[in-house]
């Protein structure tokens, strides 16, 4: 592929994400929106896919590309799936599976534009009776690393230190409904902060039991009456 036809500047884009353990499973929370450029562009779009019972993949970013992407796991879940039909990919292989193809598409100088969170429970030791929270995220250079809590994209400057804090404060113990709660707030803090985020979100939590469940979307108002004092546009 010629230089020119590569893409350098992602056009229509998600914002935050955001993830964090409690206990015995993993919450993670985006908005439905993509945005083209600093405009809403495309609403009621939800930026997660559920790949398998136990495994989400989450992105902030450009949208075409994680459109692609979706087509490339499920591709390779198929094609492990020939040999053995109850396969599925774990978060932890589909984590390594795309920390690989995104810094091998770095190295060609041709970057998938996306930052990707995947989340999901991982067995121990190969016993699928016997799981632990997993979260891994990866930069669009190919950036790998695991985490107990997240946030990407504008919320990785604006909050991820208040997410951090909160969840520390209960050493990562937080109850399903907890989480919940933390993550409802971020996306309405984003709202305030982040020109491109929504106030209609997706909540998703992944736990042994139940595998992946993800709540109807969700709204949230906010409240506006701070901006009677902000008066730093005129």
């Amino acid at each position: 592929m010629d230089e020119y036809k590569r893409t350098t500047t992602p056009t229509c884009t998600g914002t935050s994400v955001f993830a964090t353990v409690y206990d015995g499973g993993v919450a993670i929370c985006s908005d439905r929106k993509v945005s083209m450029y600093k405009m809403s562009r495309f609403r009621g779009v939800t930026r997660q896919y559920q790949l398998n019972k136990y495994c989400v993949v989450a992105f902030s970013g450009d949208f075409a590309d994680f459109q692609w992407l979706q087509n490339i796991l499920q591709q390779e879940e198929m094609r492990l799936r020939l040999t053995n039909p109850k396969f599925f990919m774990t978060p932890k292989a589909v984590h390594s599976y795309l920390s690989d193809l995104l810094y091998y598409r770095r190295s060609q100088l041709n970057p998938i534009w996306t930052q990707l969170l995947v989340g999901g429970m991982q067995p121990i030791d190969n016993d699928f009776t016997n799981m632990e929270p997993y979260i891994g995220v990866i930069t669009p250079k190919g950036v790998s690393y695991k985490a107990k809590s997240v946030a990407t994209g504008m919320g990785a400057m604006l909050l991820n230190q208040l997410l951090e804090t909160d969840v520390r404060a209960k050493n990562y113990q937080l109850s399903e409904a907890e989480a919940k709660k933390l993550l409802t707030k971020l996306i309405e803090l984003s709202i305030y902060h982040d020109c491109e985020a929504d106030n209609c979100f997706d909540i998703s939590t992944i736990d042994t039991a139940n595998g992946v469940r993800r709540d109807n979307p969700m709204k949230i108002l906010g409240n506006w009456d701070l901006a009677t004092y902000n008066n730093d546009y005129q």
